[in-house]
């Protein structure tokens, strides 16, 4: 198949970034002819360019809504894609997804729609989610197929009657095994590590205040990822007297490494999708307490592989402190972790339910192309 992937940024990491760039690969590897459309800015994860896949990097396709700009992105889009006539245009990311899906109805090529978390979950601002919505509402009508990567996303849609449920399925996200050894850390000192961008919805601040308390305990935070918040997480360790315990990496090229260091991993956030560092965290082998929404209670089994937690600080401390007390305890919830990865959340698994969603969609049209020729004669 001729296949067009859009995404809104490639010059951050992140779950979706990492989903497109690993299934991109494959797809190649499979054969198929794979073209990448996102905005301008410095490309992550270069080696793409060593795969023979093109990327084109649009000059009006933006994060922030600016109307202006976002309906020259729907022309700049709808003239490359009529140029490439791709069998099927794959999107992710609200922003990708509403312009992109927009450009390929109006010339009617099939898409299929992955969401990576709603922008209408639990945790928006009320307003803004009951706007996103109703734009998704609209979107549904002219997409061919729409995948969420989590069962709490599919009732989401479902309950907010913004998808019909025979238009949309749950293909959780799966990441490639490791040969790797596995996460075995004896590190003196325990070290915590949460891997995130420095952006809404993630709550890097919020394990900063929980730790500030917890300071007669022997711990280092090791924080992978950059953006607009991250000097005010700086301030915010320097300000609870905890800076000389906490290390900001930045972006890194060598995650899996840095896991394989830690002894515990922690993601905390006000909304989520399906997250793939906790993916990540599970392939290391490390046990891992993460916040109680969107797709995560799906990936971590609560008291059993880590710790599923509201937004209190109580309860984080709570869990920080098994943890960190306990060493057999960080080993066999790890191991339990691993184990549930390696069973559930593969690679393969997802990319080969994924491609038949694409194929699907690409037989739909053909179909109906035939059923109007046929009834045209």
């Amino acid at each position: 198949m001729k296949i067009v992937q859009i995404i809104t940024r490639l010059d951050t990491a992140g779950g979706a970034q990492s989903h497109v760039l690993a299934l991109t690969k494959q797809l190649v590897l499979d054969g198929h002819d794979v073209t990448i459309f996102t905005s301008k800015g410095n490309l992550i994860h270069q080696a793409l360019n060593e795969e023979n896949i093109s990327i084109i990097q649009l000059q009006y396709l933006k994060w922030a809504i600016h109307i202006v700009d976002d309906i020259r992105a729907f022309l700049e889009i709808r003239e490359n894609l009529r140029r490439i006539n791709p069998d099927i245009v794959a999107l992710h990311s609200s922003k990708a997804g509403a312009v992109g899906r927009l450009a390929a109805f109006s010339l009617n090529i099939p898409t299929v729609f992955t969401a990576h978390g709603w922008a209408f979950t639990e945790g928006v601002k009320p307003l803004k989610g009951w706007v996103y919505q109703q734009i998704e509402k609209v979107l549904a009508l002219k997409t061919t197929k729409i995948i969420t990567v989590s069962n709490y996303d599919y009732s989401l849609a479902t309950e907010k009657k913004v998808v019909k449920k025979n238009n949309m399925t749950t293909i959780h996200n799966g990441i490639h095994s490791s040969n790797s050894r596995q996460n075995l850390s004896q590190n003196r000192v325990p070290k915590i590590i949460m891997v995130a961008r420095f952006e809404q919805p993630k709550r890097q601040d919020l394990l900063i205040e929980v730790l500030s308390t917890m300071t007669e305990k022997e711990w280092q935070l090791v924080f992978i990822g950059d953006g607009s918040q991250m000097e005010a997480a700086k301030a915010l360790s320097l300000q609870h007297h905890i800076a000389d315990r906490v290390k900001f990496l930045g972006s890194r090229d060598d995650i899996e490494e840095q896991l394989q260091q830690a002894d515990l991993f922690v993601l905390l956030s006000d909304f989520e999708g399906l997250p793939i560092s906790i993916l990540e965290a599970m392939r290391a082998q490390l046990p891992i307490i993460a916040s109680n929404v969107g797709g995560v209670p799906e990936l971590i089994i609560d008291d059993e592989t880590g710790y599923v937690v509201n937004h209190d600080l109580e309860s984080i401390k709570g869990c920080l402190n098994q943890l960190l007390e306990n060493h057999s305890l960080r080993l066999r919830l790890g191991y339990l972790a691993h184990r549930y990865f390696e069973e559930n959340f593969s690679f393969h698994s997802m990319y080969d339910k994924t491609v038949s969603q694409y194929l699907q969609a690409h037989n739909e049209k053909k179909e109906k192309i035939d059923l109007q020729i046929l009834n045209h004669h």
